[in-house]
């Protein structure tokens, strides 16, 4: 495979300047990352981390919609014209970015900049070459993302400039009360001389600083300051480092100038191999290749690329996910439509398609992220439910949930629980909740706010305690879920153990003691007043929550079966879990929903009076926990035939056109895929990435319609500053789903290898990708023919597959050894640590 000519159909190439900066180049290094973009005269970025957050769950300063901050660190602006003739002009300028070389290259008239987010230290690494006849100075400028200091109630956020050893220095604080958090940006260069300039406090003086030496004049009071880069011909090097920290007693200044200062002592050159060397090995994991007549094959295959490119510069180190909205490339401060909170419905469309490329490790921060809110969700499950296990919220802050006064705690028990009256909510309460953000999950039955005589004023949904996220418990089981598939792709059974079992276990018992989960006359257990995906509010048995507990239930059996954990539990959970109450059906006498009484039964939204008196039919079994897919076939058939019927009556909804249902957010592809409809999923994976025009034309990089997005094949569906992929991780979830899927019958029951389950007619494809149990899947299909499969076993076991030619005998080849031969449908074999395995059909 030429890894780097396949890798290359992703880039990005302009031939103009960005109408706006939200379309600039993407870098980062999972931690650290931004976006380039060019103005006439300048090439400007924004220095975002992941782990900068102005507040977090304690705040009471916050209590307003989109203002809660965070992820911005400062402006880097290097701006090549002082007075003369601008260098980057539409029709001459070229833009690039190598998604193989993880490499932004911006040529103008007569100058060129390349820039890369270092792997190994949070440094952008800046090459700049000045080649016009008459050279300019060059000022690169470290600009503040608000003024000096601002106050918000009882938070405050100090910004100071300063130099080092020749480094600008941007500093940002962040504190209230006990809280604290600081960034700093460090900005220096190597083979040029240079000053630094900044305004003072007195009246216009500029101090001055020289590059070598560390001496200024003056009091700094302004929000900006200069490095002056003396004129000449050739090229010298500009290192953009940062750091952050919680520690009100470390010297971040301190840590962001030694990194700096490494990556001098090491060179641009030595820097650039060593990236090149860990992006090029990085791209040799995995790898999907797609072509077709139409280009519409192509089409997807570079915008799956491009989303594995996006992961790995957003999602590789340290403890925290990036946010949905903005990831580490937002280019407008720090303040984000939706804030800065994690909202995991969103969240996850990010994740759905790592584990698939193998890339094990972009999934750390997220794991990393929730496992570190732990112990706070637990005490929110008790106090905020009077629940065990843990609670965590669908909306989120970075470290969990703040832990409540015990006489407010007892009292939001009552009202959520629906065991007071919304309208007997006391004084005390009111004036609790008024300080707290209308975002956060627990508060979120908060109206739109206005101001009236100076007074911040809410109204409530008109749902009494229910907000659109406030008794959203699905994602609890969604984020255990991830856990759990870790595990089956790795079947690391130390991670099994201390990652994954306490999620898996926290998130089962606190749906299994939720004081609304009760066992009825029936014999089944119902759940009461919950939402569904900010619909069916206060419904019984909604379709979410009890599509989790059919997913996470039988997960927590297996695991601690494999563990030997809780050996006094196990007949307790598997008393629940054959008690359940089954997922609601269009045939049920109180369904929000009913079909008509000659059509099958269909999945639909919940049983009983709804608040918000929703009726629709739902897809969720077929969109979470390997409920229902290709597999559930053999093992739970009247499952497949719930979700075929519900299929069939969407696509009767739709007219059809599958690509009506394909919004920025919609799993819709690989739901279709999973179920191995392979017209549907290419209806939808196209509508998404938003390739055909008014008259189903395959037409490129269209920014009209229904999901609108930049250059950079980023959308804006999210409002200002918050800028997503999420299409893309929608994308490639199906993609993934429609050439190989290693899916099980059901939640915990044994995964099968399906190679081309629901891959496009038209298609000629190709891939290599990680199944369940370590298997990676090579295979290629050609005018609906598929030549053989080659199954590298990482870990050993059983292998066990679909035959993808029908019911016909094939040969699996050991490496050198004697063939074996095998017939039939199911094909199960077992593997060596380390082997591979040739798989041909015999006829």
């Amino acid at each position: 495979m030429d890894y780097k000519e396949l890798v290359s159909h992703g880039d990005l190439h302009y031939s103009h300047n960005v109408k706006r900066s939200e379309g600039g180049l993407p870098i980062g290094n999972g931690v650290m990352g931004s976006l380039l973009w060019t103005s006439p005269s300048a090439v400007k970025f924004q220095v975002n981390r992941v782990d900068v957050y102005a507040n977090d769950r304690s705040t009471n300063s916050f209590n307003q919609r989109h203002m809660d901050y965070g992820y911005a660190c400062g402006f880097v602006d290097i701006d090549f014209v002082d007075y003369g003739e601008d260098v980057f002009q539409d029709g001459t300028i070229r833009q690039h970015l190598s998604l193989y070389d993880a490499l932004a290259t911006i040529q103008g008239n007569g100058v060129r900049l390349e820039a890369f987010a270092y792997d190994y230290s949070d440094v952008f690494a800046i090459k700049v070459a000045d080649e016009r006849d008459k050279p300019q100075g060059i000022n690169i400028k470290l600009k503040m993302l608000r003024p000096a200091e601002v106050q918000t109630k009882s938070h405050l956020a100090v910004s100071t400039l300063s130099m080092r050893n020749g480094i600008m220095l941007l500093k940002q604080e962040f504190t209230e009360g006990d809280y604290y958090c600081s960034s700093v940006v460090a900005v220096g260069i190597s083979g040029r001389d240079g000053v630094i300039r900044m305004n003072d406090e007195a009246g216009g003086r500029e101090p001055v600083c020289d590059f070598r030496a560390s001496r200024v004049l003056g009091q700094p009071n302004e929000t900006e300051m200069r490095l002056c880069v003396s004129p000449a011909s050739g090229s010298f090097e500009i290192l953009v480092a940062s750091a952050a920290t919680f520690d009100r007693n470390e010297d971040i200044s301190a840590a962001a100038v030694k990194q700096l200062e490494a990556a001098r002592a090491a060179g641009y050159e030595q820097m650039l191999q060593e990236h090149r060397s860990w992006w090029n090995e990085f791209w040799t994991k995995s790898y999907i290749r797609l072509s077709s007549e139409d280009g519409s094959a192509e089409l997807v295959e570079k915008h799956y690329t491009y989303y594995v490119y996006l992961m790995a510069s957003n999602s590789r180190r340290g403890n925290y996910a990036p946010n949905f909205g903005g990831m580490l490339l937002s280019p407008r401060g720090d303040l984000r439509h939706w804030g800065a909170m994690q909202w995991w419905s969103n969240l996850r469309l990010y994740y759905n398609a790592i584990l698939a490329t193998g890339h094990y490790e972009l999934m750390q921060p997220y794991f990393s992220m929730y496992s570190g809110m732990y112990d706070s969700c637990a005490r929110a499950a008790e106090q905020q439910w009077g629940s065990k296990g843990i609670y965590i919220p669908e909306t989120v802050w970075f470290n969990g949930v703040d832990e409540l006064p015990e006489d407010i705690a007892a009292e939001m028990r009552e009202l959520y629980l629906l065991q007071k009256p919304w309208e007997e909510r006391s004084e005390k309460f009111k004036r609790y909740a008024h300080k707290k953000h209308p975002h956060e999950s627990r508060w979120n039955w908060k109206g739109h706010e206005q101001w009236i005589d100076g007074e911040l004023v809410y109204t409530d949904k008109s749902w009494g305690p229910f907000g659109s996220t406030s008794h959203m418990f699905g994602n609890i089981a969604g984020i255990a879920y991830h856990y759990w598939n870790y595990y089956e792709f790795t079947r690391d059974v130390e991670w099994l153990r201390d990652r994954a079992y306490p999620m898996i276990k926290g998130a089962a018992e606190f749906l299994r003691n939720y004081p609304s989960m009760r066992k009825d006359d029936d014999g089944k257990y119902h759940m009461y007043n919950t939402i569904s995906g900010e619909k069916y509010i206060g419904g019984k048995d909604t379709i979410q929550v009890m599509s989790s507990l059919y997913g996470i239930m039988p997960v927590l059996l297996k695991a601690a079966d494999l563990l030997g954990e809780d050996a006094d539990m196990i007949p307790v959970w598997e008393e629940f879990y054959r008690n359940l109450a089954p997922i609601p059906k269009s045939d049920h006498p109180e369904a929000v929903f009913k079909t008509g009484e000659n059509e099958p039964a269909i999945w639909v939204g919940a049983i009983g009076k709804v608040l918000d008196e929703r009726r629709d039919f739902a897809t969720e079994p077929m969109r979470y926990f390997h409920l229902c897919s290709l597999e559930t076939a053999y093992d739970q058939p009247d499952w497949f035939e719930t979700g075929a019927a519900t299929l069939a009556f969407q696509e009767t909804q739709l007219g059809g056109d599958w690509g009506r249902a394909a919004t920025e957010m919609s799993s819709v592809a690989s739901m279709l895929a999973g179920m191995g409809h392979a017209e549907g999923f290419k209806q939808a994976v196209l509508a998404q990435l938003e390739c055909i025009n008014a008259d189903r034309e395959y037409c490129y990089y269209q920014d009209t319609g229904r999901i609108k997005f930049y250059d950079n094949r980023l959308t804006v569906r999210e409002g200002v500053n918050a800028i997503s992929a999420q299409r893309l991780g929608n994308v490639a979830s199906g993609l993934q789903y429609a050439v190989c899927q290693s899916q099980p019958g059901g939640p915990g029951k044994e995964s099968v290898i399906h190679v081309f389950p629901a891959c496009p007619k038209d298609w000629d494809a190709e891939f290599s990708l990680w199944c369940q149990g370590g298997f990676r899947v090579t295979s290629a299909i050609r005018q609906g023919v598929i030549d053989s499969i080659r199954i590298v076993s990482t870990l050993g076991g059983t292998c066990r597959f679909r035959n993808p030619w029908g019911d016909t005998g094939i040969s699996v080849v050991q490496e050198e050894r004697e063939a074996i031969t095998l017939q039939g449908s199911m094909l199960a074999f077992e593997t060596s640590p380390g082997t591979v395995y040739t798989i041909t059909r015999t006829q």
